[in-house]
């Protein structure tokens, strides 16, 4: 039995892949260029795993990730699966997967591919019910050492 996917199905797919891939952006131009920002891309009640180490709620995320030093991110990768097994009633969540590396302190020419940490960054997103935009539910973000 095949599935007939609809024309409309397929526009909301497309808008919807095009709307993850703004937010996995615009999250990393704000944790590079205005990190002060990063807590609205939170929900209130949101969990991360930062390298084994559990933080709870929007607040606690956001005085962690600003107390880090400068950063300079770089995306190799980024691919997205919707969660409809697990919240069928929500058409609008994903489990969004990001391999990159990242530089820490200040920039300049000197710095070279070795100075670069590899990670993985996995978070569930999905649109809040009370604002209607884009905002991290849970993540988990991984050096590869």
């Amino acid at each position: 039995m095949t599935a007939t996917v609809t024309v409309d199905q397929q526009k909301q797919c497309r808008q919807d892949a095009e709307a993850v891939e703004n937010f996995a952006k615009r999250y990393y131009d704000i944790f590079d260029t205005r990190r002060h920002d990063i807590s609205k891309f939170y929900q209130v009640e949101a969990k991360l795993i930062w390298n084994g180490n559990e933080l709870a709620g929007r607040e606690a995320i956001a005085k962690h990730l600003i107390a880090l030093p400068s950063t300079e991110n770089t995306i190799y990768s980024l691919d997205f699966f919707p969660m409809k097994d697990l919240f069928p009633d929500e058409t609008t969540t994903y489990q969004v997967f990001v391999s990159g590396a990242v530089a820490y302190g200040k920039t300049d020419k000197t710095r070279n591919a070795k100075d670069k940490k590899l990670f993985s960054h996995i978070f569930v997103l999905t649109v809040d019910v009370a604002s209607s935009i884009w905002v991290i539910a849970n993540e988990c973000f991984r050096f590869h050492e």
